[in-house]
């Protein structure tokens, strides 16, 4: 090889070697070396800070991104412009801390407490402040989008029109601050909501979503709770509700067998999916009630105003509803095996399984004489009702409660007895 085939070739291996060799140090450099220069503050992004005391710290427009300030005390901390996207404030002290123009993208802030912090400008969008204390914290201008929200303390915050901030928080921020301004509340979203305190007296909540809110000592003195839903709603004895709305509350909060609620008021409840298993119901008032999904089995529901209920899918095994009135009452799908319909009221509009309207007529109005081919009574409670003369062939009549049934010159030809109660 001659000296200038050396030379073009040595040329060639630095002309494609060096930018490599910039490449590899520039990875090398991003992926680790550079931590190793890096002074924090201002670059302390994924340090530790958990349970630690930074109040004399200056974090101002910090690389804070995927650190951990869990447990840690940050009161009064200036915390302006920096970047803490990702960054862990679980539990955190951040009283009168100053998070103003900061990125809070994807923080989470659950349960801290941060009364009287500045977070004007910031961006806490998609963060988790969950059970976190924000009284009178400064939210102006702030984008709160996706943000979670669930029981978190909003009393005395500072918005403005260009807060971003879900409507439904917005909402709830006015029910805390501003009260005077709300018309009505029918069918609002207070789900999660952290309502401790709250001047809701006399206030329109029909069919609102209470669940899991917070209603600690609020005022609900007056308030129409007609159709509200009080499931896992957190009451205590400072929170002020009408007698009728606290029984609502405690049916659909508690499981009690043969719970004692003759002649109880729970007209326009919702009571869906109660558990109200063998419960006394005995004249109660449950008219237009929302009792769809609940366990009735065994229950007791004599006399019971049910006009207008909504009991599809109800479970009413062996439950009796002698003497109820059911007018205009929903029964689609409920369980209605060996239900007492004796006296029970009915009429055209009463939605039910025409098998079960059967079973009433024959119990309330008797059968005798009457065709009965191949009709559907299985589960049926029959007893005492007089079938002499009836043609009952090829009719099924499996489990039926025929104790004490007249059957004198009854054709059963082809019936199914099988599991019946013999008369």
């Amino acid at each position: 090889m001659t000296t200038r085939e050396r030379q073009e070739q040595r040329y060639f291996w630095l002309a494609l070697g060096t930018p490599l060799l910039f490449l590899i140090a520039y990875f090398a450099w991003v992926s680790g070396v550079r931590n190793l220069f890096a002074v924090c503050p201002p670059h302390c992004r994924g340090q530790d800070f958990s349970g630690g005391n930074l109040s004399g710290l200056t974090l101002r427009n910090a690389d804070l991104r995927e650190a951990n300030f869990s447990r840690a005390l940050l009161d009064g901390v200036d915390l302006s412009g920096a970047d803490l996207s990702f960054a862990n404030l679980s539990g955190a002290s951040l009283a009168e801390a100053n998070f103003s123009r900061a990125n809070l993208t994807g923080a989470t802030l659950l349960q801290a407490r941060a009364g009287r912090a500045n977070f004007a400008g910031a961006s806490l969008r998609g963060a988790r402040l969950d059970q976190a204390d924000l009284t009178a914290a400064n939210l102006s201008d702030a984008d709160l989008t996706a943000a979670s929200l669930t029981h978190t303390r909003l009393h005395g915050i500072l918005l403005t029109e260009n807060t971003q901030l879900a409507p439904k928080w917005r909402l709830v921020w006015r029910i805390l601050n501003a009260p005077e301004s709300i018309d009505s509340l029918i069918e609002a979203d207070l789900r999660d909501a952290n309502l401790t305190g709250a001047r809701l007296a006399g206030f329109d909540l029909r069919h609102a979503d209470l669940r899991h809110a917070l209603l600690y000592g609020a005022d609900l003195g007056n308030a129409n709770l007609a159709f509200a839903r009080l499931q896992q709603a957190k009451l205590d004895d400072q929170t002020r509700i009408a007698a009728k709305w606290r029984l609502v509350w405690e049916v659909v909060n508690t499981v009690e067998r043969e719970r004692l609620l003759a002649g109880a008021d729970l007209s326009e409840a919702w009571l869906a999916g109660a558990y109200l298993r063998a419960a006394d119901l005995t004249r109660a008032t449950l008219a237009g009630a929302v009792l769809a999904d609940a366990d009735l089995r065994y229950a007791r529901l004599d006399g019971a105003d049910l006009r207008h209920a909504n009991l599809q899918r109800a479970a009413l095994q062996e439950a009796s509803l002698a003497g109820a009135d059911l007018r205009e009452a929903n029964l689609a799908l409920a369980d209605l095996r060996l239900v007492n319909w004796r006296g029970a009221l009915l009429d055209d509009h009463t939605v039910i399984d025409p098998a079960q309207r059967l079973i009433h007529d024959l119990v309330n109005n008797g059968a005798a004489h009457r065709d009965l081919r191949g009709v559907r009574l299985a589960w049926a409670d029959l007893a005492g009702v007089d079938f002499t003369g009836a043609d009952l062939s090829g009719a099924d009549l499996r489990h039926a409660d025929l104790r004490e049934a007249t059957l004198a010159q009854t054709n059963l030809t082809g019936a199914n007895l099988d599991g019946a109660r013999p008369p």
